[in-house]
């Protein structure tokens, strides 16, 4: 009986002990539960950003309550001390005094904000949800929702809310403050990095943190600015070098349409690139100083000495060249480009900008080739003159650069090329004055 007693006992406290785990694992395993809170939006975000004049301060009196799904949070830190929430109508900026928002707040989750008691404003024509900071007599500011004030404003609801980017063109994208589309996760496909670009960082790694405008581009040269922060936690990765897709929150600076990533991985450029070749001229020294030779690219002063060299006018860069100072009656000059591979099946486009500046008759033509031997002196390759637009410049002064229009290389399909930029002209001291400055930006085949 004891014995019997003995076993029954330990069962029982075996079972208990089974259960007991059993039961502490329960409850540690259940995640917490959210549902949409007992709390209806009776105002749209459209309707609520139709309430304010740019640069105007709106105290919101009555009781709207607005409602939308988080499509941007502070996780990656490329935003700081804001969210973005977008419903069906559109999207704003919610500003918060406060850090890690994403643990609360996170992309998927839907929130409601009870807008009684807070301000809307705005900045560079982005317009801000959150309240008002009258510290400075006579010059107020829209500032962040305090942190103790959360919960005053912000009805938590479910998460886990899909969050889809809104497939557009570009040409839809405006600057207008009331533009539906600003504060929206959007995506735009076919884009790439400009080939200057792929070697920078998404911003400045250095003690200074500063943010970095990078530049995207489609096939067709529409191009936009991918704009990044220092402080991300991406900010010292390189960007992606193919084409594809990339999702971003649509804002704007002023006049100017920009996109903030919310992560790099949001950026899926894994295609092919839309050029075959490229050159921008971006990796140039300092302005006047002989155009030091690019991978693969031919400088050559085939009769009179006159190199082609740097040209820098504030942020932009190109290479020109001339025969003043030459002293020569003949000068011929050649920039060549590396060797281009032509895939066979594809209907390569060519362009590049020019520019002329003190016209009095030197020549600039492009040209191209299947036969160049890299030797400096290209005359004795065959060369096909190609029908670019070359602009004529103004007697005193530079004209601006323009396209050169765009020209079909389809017959070349399936070779290798090399394209010839032949400069012709004669110096003053020789008799003859053919100086004409031309400058050279922006070459590329595009893949088509």
């Amino acid at each position: 009986m004891k014995k019997f007693l003995k076993i029954s006992i330990a069962a029982v406290l075996m079972i208990t002990t089974v259960v007991f785990i059993n039961s502490c694992k329960k409850k540690f395993d259940q995640p917490p539960s959210y549902v949409d809170p007992n709390v209806v939006a009776n105002t749209s975000i459209k309707a609520l950003k139709a309430m304010h004049t740019l640069g105007g301060y709106e105290a919101i009196t009555t009781d709207i309550i607005i409602s939308g799904v988080v499509v941007a949070d502070d996780k990656s830190g490329n935003f700081y001390k804001e969210l973005y929430i977008q419903d069906a109508s559109g999207a704003i900026a919610l500003e918060l005094d406060g850090t890690n928002l994403y643990t609360s707040y996170p992309v998927g989750r839907k929130i409601f904000i009870k807008c009684k008691g807070l301000y809307m404003s705005d900045y560079a024509g982005m317009i801000q949800l959150g309240v008002i900071d009258n510290s400075i007599p006579g010059n107020p500011s829209l500032a962040g929702i305090p942190y103790t004030l959360f919960d005053a404003y912000i009805a938590k609801g479910a998460f886990n809310n899909t969050v889809t980017p809104r497939s557009i063109s570009q040409s839809q994208l405006t600057t207008n403050m009331q533009d539906t589309l600003l504060g929206t996760l959007i995506q735009l496909s076919g884009y790439e990095f400009s080939a200057g670009d792929t070697s920078k960082t998404y911003a400045d790694t250095s003690s200074a943190k500063n943010s970095v405008n990078l530049t995207i581009k489609d096939c067709s040269g529409n191009n936009i600015i991918i704009r990044t922060s220092g402080y991300s936690n991406f900010a010292g990765q390189h960007p992606a070098g193919g084409n594809g897709t990339v999702a971003a929150i649509y804002t704007k600076y002023n006049t100017t349409p920009q996109l903030i990533l919310r992560d790099p991985g949001d950026v899926k450029f894994t295609g092919p690139r839309c050029s075959l070749f490229e050159e921008d001229f971006n990796t140039i020294g300092t302005n006047s100083a002989t155009l030091t030779p690019l991978p693969g690219w031919k400088n050559i002063a085939e009769v009179g000495g006159a190199l082609y060299k740097n040209a820098v006018f504030g942020s932009t860069k190109c290479t020109k060249v001339e025969a003043f100072g030459t002293g020569a009656a003949i000068v011929t000059s050649w920039l060549i480009t590396p060797a281009i591979n032509l895939p066979a099946g594809t209907t390569p486009k060519f362009s590049f900008l020019n520019a002329a500046g003190y016209d009095n008759g030197a020549t600039f033509k492009v040209f191209i080739s299947t036969n160049y031997n890299g030797s400096n002196t290209p005359s004795a390759s065959t060369w096909t003159q190609l029908p670019a637009t070359i602009y004529t410049g103004p007697g005193s002064g530079y004209g601006s650069l323009l396209s050169s229009g765009i020209m079909n290389l389809s017959a070349y399909a399936g070779q290798t090329v090399y394209i010839g930029f032949r400069y012709d002209g004669a110096d003053p001291a020789s008799g003859t004055k053919k100086t004409t400055t031309f400058e050279l930006d922006d070459v590329r085949i595009l893949r088509q």
